[in-house]
């Protein structure tokens, strides 16, 4: 099973990715901040009992 950190972490370059290139400049997973980091996975956890109650 994948951590929640990791999970964050996927879903941030996912993020990023889907940006129009050159609009937007946001930093590598690892220069963000502890606190930035920990903001994602929440955002994850939340997801992740939104699927749940989906299936």
């Amino acid at each position: 099973m994948k951590s929640f950190e990791a999970i964050a972490q996927n879903a941030y370059l996912a993020f990023r990715a889907a940006l129009p290139s050159g609009e937007t400049k946001l930093s590598a997973w690892n220069e963000l901040s502890p606190e930035s980091r920990a903001a994602w996975m929440v955002a994850s956890r939340k997801m992740a009992e939104e699927i749940q109650q989906v299936l």
